[in-house]
C-alpha cells in the first residue's frame, strides 16, 4: 500500500510539474507570437520605406540626367556665342 501511495504521489507531482511547464511554455509561445507580429510589422514598415527611397532615387537619377542634358545644351550655346563673338571681333578689327 505504501509503495502505491508513493507512486501515486510521484505521479501527481510529475503531473503538477508538467502543468506548470505547460503554462510556462504556453506563455513563452504567446510572447514569441507577439514578437513575431511586432517583427512582421517592423519588416513591412521598413519594406515600405525602402520602396519610397527607391522611388526617390529614381526621381533623382532622372533629375540628374535632365540637369546633365541642360548643361550640355548650355555648353554648346556658350561655344556658339563665343564663336560668333570672335567672328564679330575679327570682322571689326579688319575694318
Amino acid at each position: 500500500m505504501e509503495a502505491i501511495k508513493k507512486q501515486s504521489r510521484s505521479f501527481e507531482d510529475g503531473k503538477n510539474g508538467n502543468t506548470e511547464e505547460q503554462k510556462a511554455l504556453t506563455e513563452e509561445i504567446a510572447t514569441l507570437k507577439s514578437k513575431i507580429k511586432t517583427l512582421e510589422s517592423e519588416c513591412e514598415a521598413k519594406g515600405n520605406a525602402a520602396k519610397t527611397l527607391e522611388t526617390e532615387v529614381e526621381a533623382l537619377k532622372k533629375q540628374s540626367e535632365g540637369f546633365l542634358m541642360e548643361y550640355d545644351r548650355l555648353l554648346e550655346d556658350n561655344q556658339s556665342l563665343q564663336s560668333q563673338l570672335q567672328a564679330i571681333e575679327h570682322s571689326s578689327s579688319q575694318s
